[in-house]
């Protein structure tokens, strides 16, 4: 019995570094048909969007974020101009969280206690039309 405790050992071992490392690196995100509405916070302007197309394109943008390996240790991340972006699932939408900002000239997405994610430009230009100017650091 005990010559096949070790070799159990390293396959289940083995088994869960690969399932650990499996989708690292990706952003978590709802499928796209899952989305209702997407709420956006930029300063105190709110708008609600409904529109399948806004919302498929926004998500299929950070949907391209990669991990930069760093953690998201808080409700809401501590920068400036952050841009608050609620998805929301189902009739009676349950409401997810993630934060889009700019740190050293990269967009940045965060999902609180999750992780840190760098996004393309493109992201920007999605929410162009509800982040605020200061949305943006100036560099």
């Amino acid at each position: 019995m005990k010559r096949y405790l070790r070799p159990a050992a390293w396959c289940l071992g083995l088994a869960l570094a690969m399932t650990a490392c499996g989708g690292a690196g990706r952003i978590v995100l709802p499928e796209a048909a899952e989305v209702t509405a997407i709420r956006v916070t930029a300063e105190d302007a709110v708008t609600l969007h409904t529109d399948r197309d806004w919302i498929e394109e926004f998500l299929r943008q950070a949907a391209e974020a990669v991990s930069t390996g760093a953690e998201s240790v808080q409700d809401a991340p501590d920068r400036p101009g952050a841009v608050k972006v609620e998805l929301g699932t189902g009739e009676t939408p349950d409401w997810s969280v993630l934060y889009v900002y700019e740190a050293d000239g990269t967009c940045c997405l965060e999902q609180p206690y999750t992780g840190i994610y760098r996004g393309n430009e493109a992201l920007w230009t999605v929410l162009a039309a509800d982040a605020a100017s200061e949305g943006r650091n100036p560099q």
